[in-house]
């Protein structure tokens, strides 16, 4: 019994040191996705995406999607983590971080979804609910 206990800690220790490299690639690609957004590099985020986002549009069409959130957003000027989840599945490793977002022409509320794969972050889904989406 006290083996199986210890060997459930080791392995609780490992997951929680993996979970952490998970979450701070996860937030380095979200830098990352800010930076092209701010230089509207659109199709370097569609080049770096996850074969899944890839799949399920192609360039033009992210590309326009991007370009039409930016215009009616603008840069991003402060974001605060909201909240975030490391889920290991047996199709792969994925990270949600949420964040409360003020942009240039209002406030919002984002959610990512990255791939991990070799310890780098690729984006699977960006989702973005603001006013200002309608407003502007």
């Amino acid at each position: 019994m006290r083996k199986q206990l210890g060997a459930l800690v080791l392995l609780a220790g490992l997951a929680a040191c993996s979970s952490g490299e998970h979450l701070e690639s996860a937030e380095r690609a979200v830098a990352e996705f800010r930076e092209l957004m701010s230089g509207r590099q659109f199709a370097q985020v569609y080049a770096g995406a996850s074969e899944e986002l890839r799949n399920a549009s192609t360039e033009a069409n992210l590309v326009r999607i991007l370009d039409a959130l930016h215009s009616k957003l603008g840069r991003t000027s402060l974001a605060e983590k909201s909240g975030w989840n490391v889920n290991f599945h047996s199709s792969g490793t994925f990270v949600s971080l949420g964040f409360k977002t003020q942009f240039e022409k209002g406030a919002g509320v984002e959610q990512f979804v990255f791939r991990i794969s070799d310890g780098k972050a690729r984006l699977v889904s960006y989702n973005v609910n603001s006013p200002a989406l309608l407003l502007n």
